[in-house]
């Protein structure tokens, strides 16, 4: 049971994680590169919706693996006083980093941009999002460094 809640955990983690480095590093510099504003933005409201769908699939399952993960654990809190818990409490700041820099982006900083009309606007909508999502791609690769971190540090 272990195995595949580990399993379960690890592949939402790569689906989320990957989806979204693949979709900055490879997606949208073609689409920028390619298509002008408006036809690159309705290609990405229907990819954000799709992946939409995605992201809540993969955090509802890192949520409940990570919970029962910690559970199984329960009987061993001096592993928490050590490296591995320090560890882990900043993958868990990283996380809510994470959620709150991803949550701004789909919610909050896309819809705006989709809305928008003048161009200054737009401008510095994309600009705002680019900044913090190039953020959130670095907090990425540090959450799964810490998660690398926790399979190898002593307890």
């Amino acid at each position: 049971m272990d195995a595949f809640i580990h399993w379960l955990h690890l592949m939402a983690a790569i689906i989320w994680v990957g989806g979204t480095f693949a979709m900055s590093l490879a997606v949208q510099p073609i689409l920028r590169k390619f298509l002008k504003d408006s036809a690159r933005f309705e290609i990405y409201r229907e990819i954000g919706a799709r992946f939409k769908i995605v992201m809540w699939g993969c955090w509802a399952t890192l949520l409940a693996t990570g919970i029962f993960k910690l559970w199984e654990i329960r009987d061993t809190p001096e592993i928490f006083l050590g490296p591995w818990g320090k560890i882990l409490g900043v993958k868990l700041v990283l996380v809510a980093l994470m959620v709150i820099l991803s949550l701004l982006h789909t919610y909050v900083w896309g819809p705006q941009m989709m809305e928008a009309k003048d161009p200054a606007r737009i401008r510095a909508l994309a600009a705002k999002m680019k900044f913090w999502g190039t953020l959130n791609l670095f907090i990425l690769a540090a959450i799964v460094f810490c998660a690398a971190s926790l399979r190898f540090s002593s307890w």
